[in-house]
């Protein structure tokens, strides 16, 4: 609780404390002291809850963000290893599924009509 404050140093300045003060005054003290703690206690509490409330509220958009993205990146592989499996050869040694054949077309036609 104290740290590094051992039972001896607490002897101490409790011993000078009550030289000081006296023995009638010494509970007083003591007792402002406690309601002093449990004030600055308090006042931890609420900045830390403050603080806390702040950051959930500030970090709600990017845990939007990174929920999209990681979304995004899954369809992005999942598309991408669909391309490469029509493309790969089969295991049997065979070629692969592969894209669709062009329609039937003459090598000396195009589109506008004949080739000369």
């Amino acid at each position: 609780m104290f740290g590094s404050v051992g039972f001896g140093e607490l002897l101490l300045i409790a011993l000078v404390a009550l030289i000081v003060f006296g023995p009638h005054r010494l509970p007083e003290i003591a007792r402002k002291a406690g309601q002093l703690l449990a004030q600055a206690r308090k006042a931890t509490q609420a900045f830390t809850d403050a603080i806390d409330a702040e950051y959930d509220g500030a970090s709600s958009p990017l845990k939007d963000l990174q929920a999209e993205y990681d979304s995004t990146k899954r369809q992005v592989t999942d598309a991408t290893s669909k391309l490469v499996d029509r493309m790969m050869p089969s295991d049997d040694g065979g070629p692969g599924p592969g894209p669709e054949e062009p329609a039937n077309v003459d090598d000396d036609t195009n589109e506008d009509g004949p080739v000369t």
